[in-house]
């Protein structure tokens, strides 16, 4: 089966084809998805069909592709995969977590010493993990939520798909076939934790939000000159809200200088709680 690259304008699909994903359209579809989870629309028992195709839609009008819902299916399992395998990495003896950067820290010896027999995980390790909030928004709250939901002294269950070979593929920008129901899944690994995962990424999530405060913290009023090109900038919502939410920001300096330092996906999730609370 021949891989279709969706990097170029020109790119179509069949319905039983492959995508190769660029590095821009995972960050839109995790951020699509990561709105949806904000703005309530994710059902207990995971996204719909409906929600995938949503997604593609909106990628296929950025991009001027033409991928379908099945292909986003089967992207973000390839990122459901890789959230659990950060999940164990956070937990790893001598591990520490640096919420600044988002990076999983390990000292030198124990680095090498791991990425020796774990050569997969070195994408992961002292280095800045791209995506982390929207994944953990995306990931974490299905945990969190529904009648399935944990108790802080419950084992963490993630949805982890082998290969044949029992190895984790953990690389996302590779050919997917569209077909949801192409491989069945392999019983779910429990990860044991001593310290509730929940919390902890729940816990990182507001001193990342306290540290982008302090950062932006003093006396002064005043805001950043492309703030408006950045907030217009961010994709799902109309412009109306956009403004409302610009408007906002221009009353909170602080706020704003905070905002302009977060990333992508983090922007987003801003938004979305600021609409949701103040127009659903």
């Amino acid at each position: 089966m021949d891989t279709i690259d969706l990097s170029e304008a020109s790119a179509t699909t069949a319905g039983s084809g492959q995508a190769v994903w660029t590095n821009s359209m995972t960050t839109m579809m995790l951020g699509f998805l990561a709105n949806l989870v904000a703005d309530g629309k994710r059902t207990s028992s995971g996204f719909k069909m409906m929600h995938h195709n949503q997604c593609a839609a909106a990628l296929n009008e950025h991009f001027k592709l033409v991928i379908t819902g099945g292909q986003v299916y089967n992207h973000l399992k390839k990122w459901r995969k890789i959230w659990g395998r950060l999940v164990t990495l956070k937990n790893l003896s001598g591990a520490l977590w640096d919420e600044d950067t988002c990076t999983i820290r390990l000292s030198d010896d124990h680095y090498a010493g791991h990425c020796k027999d774990h050569k997969s995980d070195v994408a992961f390790l002292n280095t800045p993990i791209e995506h982390y909030h929207a994944m953990e928004t995306i990931f974490m709250q299905k945990t969190a939520t529904g009648k399935n939901a944990r108790s802080g002294n419950d084992d963490l269950s993630i949805d982890i798909e082998d290969d044949d070979n029992g190895e984790v593929n953990m690389s996302p920008n590779v050919g997917e076939s569209s077909n949801p129901n192409e491989r069945a899944k392999k019983k779910a690994k429990v990860v044991k934790n001593k310290d509730d995962p929940l919390m902890t990424t729940l816990q990182d999530g507001f001193k990342l939000v306290a540290a982008a405060l302090v950062k932006s913290a003093g006396d002064d009023d005043t805001i950043p000159d492309d703030l408006w090109e950045v907030v217009s900038g961010i994709i799902g919502f109309a412009e109306g809200y956009l403004a409302h939410y610009y408007a906002h920001l221009v009353d909170n300096p602080k706020i704003a200088r905070a905002f302009m330092s977060l990333s992508d996906s983090n922007r987003l999730i801003w938004v979305s709680r600021y609409v949701t609370k103040n127009f659903t």
